[in-house]
C-alpha cells in the first residue's frame, strides 16, 4: 500500500510537469501554428541554470527563480524576434515547415552549447539535479517524497494560473480568439505580432520554470531536450490542441504509465512509453483520446 502510494504521487507529479510542457506548446500551437520542436531545451536550459545559480553560486532558490526567470523573459523576446516574427504572416505550410525547421537547428545548437560548457565549465559528468533538502512528509504512516509534493503543488498552481489567464483576463481571451478564428481576430483589429510574444514568452519561462521544479526529484542531462519535446508532442496528441483539462489528464496517464513501466521492468524501458503510446495514437485515434482541443 505505502509502496503503492509513493507510485502514485510519483506518477502525477511527473505527469504534471509533462502536462505543463504540453500545455505551452499547445498554446503557442494553436494560436502563431508555429511548432518549437526546441520547446523541451528550454526546459533541460531552466533546470541547468537552476541548478548552476542554486549550488554553483549558492543563491536562495527563491532569487535563483528569480534570476531564471528574468534571463528566460529575455531568451522568450529574442526567440520570438528571431524566429517567430519572421514566419507569422505566412501560409500554414510554410509556417509549420518553416518553424519546423528552424527551431530543430536552434535546439540541435542549444544540446550542443549546454552540453560542452558543461563538462568544460561546470562539472565534466554531464548530468544535474538539485541537491536541495526536502523533508519527507508522513502521511497515514507513509512517508512521501517532500520533492515530488512540492512539484505536485507548483504544478496545481501553474494549471490553476493557466486557466484564470486564458479565461479571465483580456490576453487570455484574446488567445482563444486567435485560436479559434485568425482571420477575424486580424478583422476586429487586435495585432498578431504583440499576442505571439506575450504567448511565447510565457510558454518559454514556464516552460523554464518547470524545469527547474522537475530537476528537484529527476536529474536531467543536457541532450535531453528533444526527447521531452516528443513527450509533450505526445501529450498534445492525445489530448487535442489547446484542451486544457484533457491536456492535464493525458500527462497524467503518460507519467503514471512510465513510473509504472519503471517500477516493473526497469528505468530503461520508461523513455519507450511515450513512443508506444505516440505510435499506437496516430494509428488507431489520430484525433486524440479528447476529439479537437477547445480551450
Amino acid at each position: 500500500m505505502a509502496r503503492a502510494l509513493e507510485l502514485i504521487i510519483s506518477g502525477l507529479s511527473l505527469g504534471g510537469i509533462y502536462a505543463l510542457l504540453a500545455f505551452a506548446m499547445s498554446l503557442t500551437i494553436s494560436t502563431t501554428r508555429v511548432l518549437n520542436v526546441a520547446h523541451g531545451v528550454f526546459f533541460v536550459w531552466g533546470g541547468a541554470f537552476f541548478v548552476i545559480l542554486s549550488q554553483r553560486l549558492n543563491l536562495h532558490p527563491a532569487l535563483s527563480l528569480l534570476i531564471l526567470t528574468a534571463l528566460f523573459f529575455g531568451f522568450a523576446l529574442l526567440f520570438e524576434w528571431g524566429i517567430v516574427r519572421s514566419l507569422l504572416g505566412r501560409s500554414v505550410h510554410l509556417l509549420l515547415t518553416g518553424s519546423i525547421m528552424a527551431t530543430f537547428g536552434l535546439g540541435l545548437s542549444m544540446e550542443s552549447a549546454l552540453g560542452y560548457s558543461w563538462v568544460t565549465f561546470v562539472d565534466p559528468y554531464p548530468v544535474f539535479s538539485s541537491s536541495l533538502a526536502m523533508f519527507p512528509v508522513t502521511l497515514g504512516g507513509v512517508s512521501l517524497s517532500g520533492s515530488r509534493l512540492v512539484i505536485l503543488a507548483f504544478v496545481l498552481l501553474m494549471v490553476t494560473g493557466f486557466h484564470l489567464f486564458l479565461q479571465k483576463t483580456f490576453l487570455g481571451k484574446g488567445a482563444r480568439a486567435m485560436a479559434q478564428n485568425f482571420d477575424g481576430f486580424l478583422v476586429i483589429g487586435l495585432n498578431p505580432y504583440r499576442l505571439s510574444r506575450i504567448l511565447f514568452t510565457l510558454a518559454i519561462v514556464a516552460t523554464a520554470i518547470s524545469g527547474a521544479f522537475y530537476v528537484l526529484a529527476v536529474p536531467l542531462n543536457p541532450y535531453e531536450g528533444l526527447p521531452l519535446t516528443l513527450k509533450a508532442f505526445t501529450v498534445v496528441i492525445l489530448a487535442g490542441v489547446g484542451n486544457l483539462p484533457a491536456t492535464l489528464v493525458a500527462g497524467t496517464v503518460l507519467g503514471l504509465a512510465e513510473v509504472i513501466t519503471s517500477q516493473f521492468l526497469g528505468s530503461v524501458w520508461a523513455p519507450a512509453v511515450s513512443l508506444t503510446i505516440l505510435f499506437l495514437v496516430l494509428v488507431f485515434k489520430p484525433t486524440g483520446f479528447f476529439g479537437k482541443g477547445v480551450y
